[in-house]
C-alpha cells in the first residue's frame, strides 16, 4: 500500500514537471514576439548619427553682406524643397521665382577675387535650374531640374556656408530607385522627391558647417 501511494506521487510529480516544461517554451516564444514587435515599432537609428562626416566651408571670412545674400538664397532654396515635400507645383514655382530674384539683386563687388570665381561659377547653374522649374509644366519636371539645383547649391555652401548647420541627404528610392540628394535645414528627413508619399524616407550623407 505504502509502495503503491509512492508510486501515484512519483507518477504526479512527473506529469507536473512535464506540463510545466510544456508551457515554458510557448510562455517564452511570446515574450520574444512581443519584444519583436516593439523593436519593429521604434525606429533603427537617429537621422543624424554620430559618425555623420562634418566638413567645414572653405571660405572663413566671408563678409556680412556675402553671408546674408547666401542666407537668402539657401531660404528659397528651402521654400523649393518644402513646396516639393508636399507636392505643391505652384508653390514651387514661387520659390525659384524669388530665389531668381534674390540673385539678380546681389552686388557682386563685395565678394573677394577668389570668392568671386567660386560664387560666379555655381550660382549661373543654379539660376538655369531655378528658371527651368519656373517654366516647369509639372511637379515631376520640377523633381528633377531640383536635383541639378541641389547639386550646385550643395557646392555654394561648401564654399561660402550657410550662417548655420546644413544637412546633405540622400534618397536611394528618387528617380525609379537611381538615387538623389538634397539639402536641408534641419536633420529630420524631408523627401522634396518622394513627397508625401514617402516624405521620411532617406538619411544623412554630410554636416556642412
Amino acid at each position: 500500500m505504502k509502495q503503491s501511494v509512492i508510486a501515484i506521487l512519483a507518477m504526479s510529480a512527473i506529469t507536473f514537471a512535464a506540463c510545466n516544461s510544456n508551457n515554458q517554451p510557448a510562455e517564452k516564444k511570446d515574450t520574444m514576439s512581443h519584444d519583436k514587435m516593439a523593436m519593429d515599432s521604434v525606429s533603427i537609428a537617429p537621422p543624424e548619427k554620430v559618425d555623420t562626416p562634418v566638413i567645414k566651408a572653405s571660405f572663413v571670412n566671408v563678409s556680412a553682406d556675402v553671408s546674408a545674400h547666401i542666407s537668402e538664397v539657401m531660404s528659397h532654396y528651402f521654400h523649393i524643397k518644402h513646396a516639393l515635400t508636399k507636392d505643391d507645383a505652384a508653390e514651387a514655382k514661387n520659390g525659384a521665382t524669388m530665389l531668381l530674384k534674390v540673385i539678380s539683386q546681389f552686388d557682386n563687388s563685395l565678394l573677394s577675387v577668389g570668392q568671386k570665381e567660386e560664387y560666379s561659377k555655381h550660382i549661373s547653374a543654379i539660376k538655369e535650374q531655378a528658371d527651368a522649374i519656373v517654366k516647369s509644366t509639372d511637379v515631376d519636371a520640377e523633381r528633377t531640374h531640383f536635383a541639378e539645383l541641389s547639386a550646385y547649391t550643395y557646392e555654394l555652401v561648401k564654399a561660402f556656408g550657410a550662417g548655420k548647420k546644413i544637412y546633405y541627404d540622400h534618397c536611394p528610392m528618387a528617380f525609379n530607385r537611381k538615387g538623389a540628394n538634397w539639402l536641408n535645414e534641419n536633420a529630420a528627413i524631408q523627401n522634396p522627391y518622394m513627397g508625401t508619399k514617402m516624405e521620411t524616407c532617406g538619411k544623412i550623407e554630410q554636416v556642412i558647417e
